[in-house]
This record gives structure tokens, sequence and C-alpha cells, in this order.
């Protein structure tokens, strides 16, 4: 019996001893998972907090990228408690980047009559909630054209205050015609939106674009049969007929849609200057929409070229345009679109090649959305004859 006993407490014991450290080594496991466990069940409520955890320690993270920089990390990390889910938090922050306030930088207006030296002070302007730090600044003007110094730092900027670098610049005497002369000035820096860059543009025309048209008309392409000599599209003395244009809805002023716009033929009168010979011309349009759209015609196989867009924010696109020759070409070649087709041509003996077609087309060049156009510049090549332009809403 003694036996018996000592063997069941000795059983006791041992199954006492392997359950303790079962709940020793259960306790060991889950003392991190302790403060898992809430974590697993609640983990965003759990997270949040140890996210938090850096922000006090953001300080040390501030450190690399200065003072300014740092308090943003918070930001971008306090979103980053729910970045838990990295896929979530990123978009958000790209979208959050979206409206959230930005770095600027404004190029002013120059004087273009030289020879002369100029100042041209650039503003860096802190709209960001973040001070900005190691900043500098550079800048330069039309290939060719000195600037001092090449570039400048500037102190720190607080949120909603902004400093200004000074530089002077050696301005050519000014040549005939017109030309666009591009300023551009470029900052970097830390902190601030985070973004690191930001870079301000300034184009200043020489002269001002022109507010229409009809003014650039430089080309007279439609005769009438009374005065066939008048014109020379292409050249050889030959026209487009007024008489056989009439006959299919274009005569002067008349309108047509092409490539969603509405355009208006020219209210020239046959034998006047109708069209304007593409030769980088200015056009003012002042207007939004998704697209340019050109009525031309070309009067050799290649009359291609490049039409620059710019807005009143200062930016800039560009589109490439280019029209068939006016017959004996694919009506869809250079990308373009038949607008117009008539029967036969004005050549100086009078009316004739009534069995061709002569045709005019349209061709658009892409809008920035949400942008007004200021002007725009047409291309260099004087085979291409522009009758009209118009915006497509």
């Amino acid at each position: 019996m003694k036996f018996l006993r000592r063997a069941a407490v000795a059983g006791v014991l041992v199954l006492a001893a392997s359950t303790w450290s079962t709940a020793a080594g259960a306790f060991a496991e889950e003392s991190p998972a302790t403060t898992q466990s809430p974590s697993s069940t609640e983990a965003p409520s759990t997270a949040a907090p140890e996210v938090e955890a850096p922000e006090t320690d953001a300080p040390a993270t501030e450190s690399p990228e200065t003072d300014a920089p740092a308090v943003e990390t918070p930001e971008t990390a306090s979103p980053a408690p729910e970045s838990s889910k990295p896929s979530d938090t990123a978009p958000e922050a790209s979208d959050a980047a979206e409206p959230a306030p930005e770095i600027t930088v404004t190029v002013p207006e120059i004087g273009l009559d030289g020879p002369a030296i100029a100042d041209v002070e650039i503003t860096v302007s802190n709209d960001s909630a973040q001070k900005m730090s190691s900043v500098a600044v550079s800048f330069a003007g039309p290939v060719g054209w000195q600037v001092v110094p090449a570039s400048q730092k500037l102190d720190a900027i607080k949120p909603g205050r902004d400093q200004t670098a000074t530089f002077q610049i050696r301005i050519p005497e000014k040549r005939p015609g017109f030309a666009l002369r591009v300023f551009t000035a470029t900052v970097t820096y830390k902190g601030g939106d985070g973004a690191g860059s930001a870079t301000g543009v300034r184009a200043m025309p020489t002269t001002p674009p022109t507010d229409s048209l009809a003014a650039l008309f430089n080309n007279v392409g439609i005769t009438a049969l009374s005065q066939t000599t008048a014109g020379n599209f292409d050249g050889e003395g030959n026209t487009f007929s007024a008489e056989q244009l009439a006959a299919v809805g274009a005569a002067p002023g008349a309108t047509l849609e092409a490539l969603g716009a509405t355009l208006t033929m020219p209210t020239s009168q046959p034998g006047t200057a109708d069209n304007v010979t593409a030769a980088g011309q200015a056009l003012r349009i002042g207007a939004q929409g998704q697209r340019l759209v050109f009525l031309g015609s070309g009067s050799s196989l290649s009359a291609t070229g490049t039409a620059t867009v710019f807005y009143t924010d200062g930016t800039t696109s560009s589109g490439a345009i280019g029209f068939p020759n006016w017959s004996f070409h694919d009506e869809n070649a250079h990308g373009a679109e038949l607008a117009i087709s008539t029967n036969g041509r004005n050549r100086p003996s009078g009316y004739g090649d009534a069995a061709y077609q002569y045709r005019m087309f349209a061709h658009s060049v892409p809008l920035t959305a949400g942008k007004t156009v200021d002007f725009v510049v047409l291309p260099t090549n004087a085979t291409m004859h522009i009758f009209s332009i118009a915006v497509a809403p």
C-alpha cells in the first residue's frame, strides 16, 4: 500500500511538472502572442498605437532628412498605420498628394529688348505643410544666353512663406519676326511636399500672338472663274475653284464639322488672301477643349510639321499634323481626314482638270484637359496651307 501510494504521488508530481512545463511553454509562446493576440483580433487598433510610437521616434527618422522632412515622414506614416495594408495606403497617399499644396517656382516676365543685362528674381513659394531645407535654385534662358550665377542656395523656407533668388541674364539684340524665348527655373529641396524638386517656366514671345487667323493669311488659294489668275496655291498658279467649293457647301463663311469641331471657311472674297502658309506664326486661341483642329491642304507630298500649344498657366503641349497633297495623294496620308472634295481646279488659263478631285483635310493636336489655350505656334512648312482653326469641345 505504501508503495502504491508513493507511486501515485510520484505520478501526480510528474504530471504536475509536465503540466507546468507545458503551461510555461505556452506562456513563453504566448508572451509575444499576447501582444499580438489583440492585434490578431483587433489588428488595426493595436497597429495604430504601434505606428504612433515611430511618431514619437520621428525625430530619429527626421534626422536623415533634416528637420523639415522628418515631420512629413510622420504624416505619411500616420496613414502608414493603416499601411499595415501597403496596397491600400499607396494609392491613398498618391491621391492625397494630388490636391495637397505644392512647391511653386515663379519666373517673372523678362524684357526682351537687347542688348541688355537684366536682373531676374525667381520666387520659391512653400505652400505645403512642412518646412523646406537644402533649397537650391538654378536658372537658364534660351540657348546661348549667359546667366550668372548658375545656381544659388536659399535658407530653409517655412510653410506659407517664400524666398527669392536673383540672377542676371544677358539679353541679345532682338531679331525681327515671331520667336519664343523660354526661361526655366528649377528648385531642389528636402522636406516640403516631399517631391524633391519643382520647375517654373516662362515662355516669352518676341511679338504678341495674332488674334485672328485671317490677319495671318498670306496666300490666295481660292479664285473665281472670272479671275483665275488671281491666286497661286501650288506655286504654279493653280487654285481651288470658288464655284466648285460652293457646290459642296464650302462657300465663304460656310461652316463644316470635322473631328468634333465646327470649322468656318474663310470669309475672304475669291481672289484675295484666304489661307496661311505655315511659317511658325503664333495665333491667339483663348479656349478650352479636347483638341485643336486644323482645316488645310498640302501643295506637296510632305506638308507636315509640329504645332505647339501654349496654355495660360505657362505650360505647353505639342502634336504632329500634316495634310495630304490637294490631289494625287492618299486622303488619309499623314493621319489626316478628308473634309472637302471638289471637281477640278482653276488654272491660269481657266477652269480645268475636272476629272480629278481637289481637296481640303482636317487634322488635330490633343489639348491638355482643364487648361485654357493661350496661343498656338504653327509648324514651319510653307507647303502646309491652313484655311481654318477651331477647338473641339
